[in-house]
């Protein structure tokens, strides 16, 4: 979003009003660039073709490539004084990647900044790599800060409702891509009118 010219300050606000503890420029600061990179490397190493982050790559590479590297460097997304507190958005985003004249609406950014999140949830569980949607809701707040107010991504999803999940995400997909297309198992569960806890919760027990 910050190469196509989305306001930063709207990208870290839209995460925050959805109740994340940070913005995600702000987390990218915390947790490192370069370690963002590495990340990025290896990952596309592994996915080839399938790689879906080419773009966010530009970004995150050049603010490596200026030395720019989150918190622990005193330069990032941030700009920091000398004692390592953040006064701001660095003003040389701005020149890197200039703000549009028409921004998106405040919910079409905090969908994508969702569903980025919430779909590779949902592929984790269609693909078995998670087995526990529990373990999956627990996991993305305390692993990365997901909105803990919702009970995680499983959860949220819960609370929209499959059906205009999917809706959401055919919107995205025509505007961004297959990251945000849809899985089969999101589209069985809308197609049911079931909820995730319904199909994957722990069976109630006896009293």
């Amino acid at each position: 979003m910050v190469a196509e010219g989305v306001e930063p300050a709207l990208i870290e606000n839209a995460a925050k009003l959805l109740g994340f503890p940070l913005g995600p420029l702000q987390l990218v600061d915390e947790t490192s660039i370069d370690l963002g990179v590495k990340i990025a490397k290896a990952t596309k190493a592994a996915m080839g073709d399938a790689y879906p982050d080419g773009a966010v790559d530009e970004v995150l590479f050049a603010m490596a490539d200026k030395g720019r590297l989150g918190r622990k460097s005193g330069a990032g997304f941030y700009a920091y004084d000398d004692k390592g507190g953040r006064l701001g958005l660095w003003d040389g985003l701005g020149t890197l990647w200039p703000v549009s004249a028409g921004q998106p609406d405040l919910h079409a950014v905090q969908h994508r900044l969702m569903m980025a999140q919430v779909l590779e949830a949902v592929r984790a569980l269609e693909e078995g790599v998670l087995e526990d949607i529990r373990e999956g809701d627990v996991g993305a707040i305390l692993g990365w800060g997901f909105a803990p107010w919702s009970g995680g991504p499983f959860s949220w999803l819960d609370i929209l409702g499959a059906e205009k999940a999917v809706a959401i995400c055919e919107g995205l997909e025509a505007a961004h891509g297959p990251r945000f297309a849809a899985p089969k198992l999101l589209k069985g569960i809308a197609s049911k009118g079931q909820t995730f806890y319904g199909v994957y919760g722990a069976p109630a027990r006896a009293a």
